[in-house]
């Protein structure tokens, strides 16, 4: 069965495509669509591609150190641009653990965010960077932070209708940032992925502690309440294992061919410590923040 592709100029008027045809579907790079229709899944009958529209796959710098990715940004520009690689190497990192190659030169980070899946990478290292979601629909633009954006299981905060615009990453503190994952092989998605960043004072202890999970439950976890327990403490294997706990313990997991909700659980918790300690040990090592200082390999 064929679709029609509508190629609109500009956001407004993809927008108001969508607003005249509300089963039409927005595409991005069509990684996403491309799956479903392998898995024999109905595809819609209107497409309204996004790639003709300029300036929509602009990285640019932020104020005060921060970012602005434009949603149509695909994974491997994202994680090759300089601005990236130089203030937040944790995304880069993490983006260089998609998939392979070829699904990274087509994938866009705006799409990844959209789609909803659980099981994807990107989410995890974006949330511990604080990062905002623009998005652009009928009624006008508004920004989502990315911890209100996932709601569920393929569902996002964005209203019908809605496109997706631009990320904005906020300067990080100096911190050591990383992003573990376990996969069964490199093109298949994460069992689990872990995304942490630490920042310490100048005494050696922690000051900030984040960590979000992605792959366990039905939607990208930000861990919340660590900072009560790690402020102001000397990083240990013990406060690891302890902020980890607390880590499991909100998590919701979801069972899937690759592993039941028990073994998500325990993989939540080990690589939770792992991440930790991780980018703790970043962090001593010559932390990176605010655009001002080389990633440390």
């Amino acid at each position: 069965m064929g679709f029609d592709l509508l190629e609109p100029r500009t956001v407004a008027e993809a927008v108001e495509l969508h607003a005249r045809d509300g089963n039409a579907v927005f595409l991005a790079g069509g990684t996403a669509l491309l799956i479903l229709q392998r898995q024999g899944l109905p595809l819609p009958r209107r497409l309204i591609s996004l790639r003709g529209i300029p300036g929509l796959d602009e990285i640019t710098a932020g104020p005060g150190g921060g970012l602005r990715i434009g949603a149509l940004a695909t994974l491997r520009q994202v994680e090759r641009h300089p601005l990236v690689v130089r203030r937040v190497p944790l995304l880069a990192e993490a983006l260089r653990q998609v998939a392979n190659v070829r699904v990274r030169h087509t994938a866009t980070l705006g799409g990844n965010l959209a789609h909803g899946d659980y099981r994807l990478d990107p989410p995890a290292p974006l949330l511990v960077l604080g990062a905002q979601v623009r998005a652009v629909g009928i009624g006008g633009e508004r920004e989502i932070a990315l911890a209100a954006f996932f709601r569920g299981l393929f569902e996002t905060a964005l209203q019908p209708g809605e496109v997706v615009t631009e990320l904005a990453i906020p300067p990080t503190p100096p911190s050591g940032g990383t992003y573990l994952k376990y996969a069964l092989s490199s093109n298949d998605w994460p069992c689990v992925g872990a995304a942490a960043l630490v920042a310490l004072d100048d005494h050696g202890r922690c000051r900030e502690v984040r960590l979000a999970l992605t792959a366990v439950a039905a939607a990208p976890v930000l861990v919340r309440g660590l900072d009560e327990l790690a402020r102001g403490e000397p990083v240990s294997d013990r406060l690891a294992a302890r902020l980890a706990d607390i880590a499991a313990a909100q998590v919701e997991p979801v069972g899937d061919q690759r592993g039941s909700e028990w073994y998500k659980r325990e993989m939540a918790r080990v690589f939770a410590r792992r991440a930790l300690l991780a980018a703790a040990r970043r962090a001593e090592a010559g932390p990176v923040g605010d655009g001002t200082k080389e990633p440390v390999a």
